[in-house]
């Protein structure tokens, strides 16, 4: 038999509990395998003559639009259904094309849960080996950060060396300094900054009762620091039961915690003239023909005076004259 040529082992068959040495083995060659099939099964060795290689030029492709779910899949599907569901799309011609819609999200959401899902079993499962790899290099990189460190320590000389040390040692004694005076442990914090009563320096302590003392300000033996005002005439804003053009003519009393301020209004009269004249235009007729109109109007203008004076405050501002006209 040529070298050549192919070859099949076949293992004759034994009888049952026969020796293994008696058995027999029969090489045979594939043209006398296909003259076996020929004569014991003539249609099946025909078949097998029908088998060839692929043909090159009508191939088999299997495009991927074959493998897309298409409307039209969806139409054919609600054609062949029956019943009320027939009934429906008949009536409903658009419910194809819904629930293609929805189908097609159900199948995103399904595959967006099914990838989430994956990638966390995933992220998981790696979580721990990640952690130990990322703690092994930062372990790594700070023994490498550490020798490279000490490796420069020892090429500094012993000037270098001794001033590194004192630097070192002169940084922890500031951070430990540092840490007493926020604690109040170096510097104890004052109870009281100011002296808020002479009390504990009085030699004695007597009470008194509210009808035994006598207001400061508004004693007879004390000089009243008053002010008079000149007359002012000031448009006011028109309200509800005013007419189209109210006015006001107003004087006022300005009583000043000392002389100095009765003598700074004075000098500067005529600024404190259009201060009070700015103020009361911006109050409606209503309000300054009401008593709690008239307060609110002394206690804005005794505000906005105190805030350009110099010398002492305003104590309060009340009515001289007080004339509205509707």
């Amino acid at each position: 038999m040529a070298d050549n040529e192919n070859t099949t082992k076949v293992e004759s068959q034994k009888p049952e509990g026969a020796p293994e040495e008696e058995s027999s083995e029969e090489l045979l060659s594939l043209e006398s395998l296909d003259s076996i099939l020929e004569k014991e099964d003539p249609e099946f060795a025909k078949s097998l003559q029908n088998i060839g290689p692929d043909d090159p030029s009508n191939p088999i492709v299997i495009e991927e639009s074959d493998l897309e779910y298409k409307l039209s899949d969806e139409v054919k599907y609600w054609e062949r259904q029956e019943g009320w569901r027939q009934k429906l799309v008949k009536v409903f011609p658009f419910i194809p094309r819904i629930s293609y819609y929805v189908r097609l999200q159900h199948m995103a959401l399904r595959l967006s849960w099914r990838k989430f899902k994956e990638q966390s079993i995933q992220f998981l499962k790696n979580l721990g080996p990640n952690l130990k790899t990322l703690l092994v290099n930062v372990v790594s990189g700070l023994k490498s950060w550490i020798g490279d460190v000490i490796s420069t320590i020892k090429g500094f000389s012993i000037i270098q060396k001794v001033g590194l040390a004192v630097l070192v040692i002169a940084t922890g004694a500031g951070g430990v300094v540092l840490y007493k005076i926020a604690t109040n442990k170096l510097i104890p914090a004052h109870e009281e900054l100011f002296l808020p009563t002479l009390e504990e320096w009085a030699d004695k302590k007597e009470l008194y009762q509210a009808d035994q003392v006598e207001p400061f300000y508004d004693s007879t033996r004390v000089a009243q620091n008053i002010f008079s005002t000149q007359r002012i005439f000031a448009n006011i804003r028109k309200s509800s039961q005013s007419g189209p053009s109210p006015m006001a003519a107003l004087e006022f009393f300005v009583e000043g915690t000392d002389a100095d301020v009765v003598v700074e209004i004075k000098d500067r009269e005529p600024e404190v003239k259009d201060l009070f004249l700015r103020t009361v235009e911006e109050f409606t007729y209503d309000q300054l023909a009401s008593a709690e109109g008239k307060q609110m109007l002394c206690e804005r203008l005794r505000k906005e005076i105190n805030k350009i004076l110099t010398k002492g405050k305003v104590r309060r501002i009340f009515f001289k004259t007080a004339i509205i006209k509707p």
